[in-house]
């Protein structure tokens, strides 16, 4: 029983590469604005973080290994349809990236794009 829980604690305190991106909200009107977040967990490694649509626009910020923010957030105003999928990119010393995506619907498309 004692082992269990103990791998457990070992778990929950081990440190995780995974980048997280969040996008508020999922669905959104074309011409109207969406929050990206991007959570990137510390790391001595770490060089850059890129965030935003594939087709769209991003924006990238240097980081300074473990001493940077976890936390990066952009509002991005005016979404066109078909931006494309929301994106966090975080590179690392060695050419390493870790890349993590999420979908966005954008409504009142009319065919072709606006």
């Amino acid at each position: 029983m004692w082992r269990g829980n103990l791998l457990v604690l070992v778990l929950l305190l081990t440190p995780s590469d995974t980048v997280i991106l969040t996008v508020y909200p999922r669905v959104v009107m074309a011409g109207y604005g969406v929050r990206l977040t991007c959570r990137v967990p510390r790391h001595e490694a770490n060089r850059a973080v890129s965030w935003g649509f594939e087709h769209w626009t991003s924006t990238t910020r240097q980081l300074d290994g473990a001493d940077s923010p976890m936390t990066w957030q952009s509002i991005f105003n005016e979404v066109p349809c078909n931006p494309g999928r929301a994106f966090c990119a975080v590179q690392r010393v060695g050419g390493r990236t870790t890349y993590t995506t999420a979908p966005l619907r954008v409504a009142g498309c009319e065919e072709g794009g606006r």
